[in-house]
């Protein structure tokens, strides 16, 4: 009993300094990139989606590897949260294409993301952070389809 008790403990502890460091990239992320335009801190974006991404957290992972220069992984992530009805990360995908230039697709992408999502306020914040970390990021043809002119 005495083993069983000490091995619990020593697992919560451990589970816990996990949470730890994937909660201190997260806030990394977050604090540096998005608030002070810091991209050297991106690693700490990508390290957070890959630990978000190991649970199927397929949108949040999403977001984590586009703020973190992964668009690759970003765009699989997006498509893969679309897969199973979760809507907002079309808003992802639909930057992706812009960064990229396809701004055909990237419509195509915010105005479902516009239909489907019922108050999407919150978008203009992630407009800026997008256009903030990609210079190529066509900010006002992305902020005109999802708010107008």
């Amino acid at each position: 009993m005495k083993k069983f008790l000490m091995f619990a403990a020593l697992s919560v502890a451990a589970f816990s300094a996990c949470n730890c460091a994937i909660g201190r990239d997260m806030a990394r992320c977050d604090y540096y990139v998005i608030r002070q335009h810091d991209l050297s801190h991106q690693k700490d974006c990508i390290k957070y989606a890959d630990s978000i991404n190991k649970n199927s957290m397929y949108a949040k992972a999403s977001w984590y590897y586009l703020l973190g220069g992964d668009k690759k992984k970003a765009k699989e992530n997006a498509k893969e949260a679309l897969k199973i009805g979760h809507h907002y990360a079309a808003e992802y995908l639909g930057f992706l294409y812009a960064i990229d230039g396809d701004m055909k697709n990237a419509e195509k992408e915010l105005k479902f993301f516009k239909e489907k999502v019922k108050n999407i306020d919150y978008a203009k914040k992630d407009i800026m952070v997008m256009h903030n970390i990609y210079k190529n990021f066509q900010y006002d043809k992305v902020y005109d389809t999802l708010f107008g002119k």
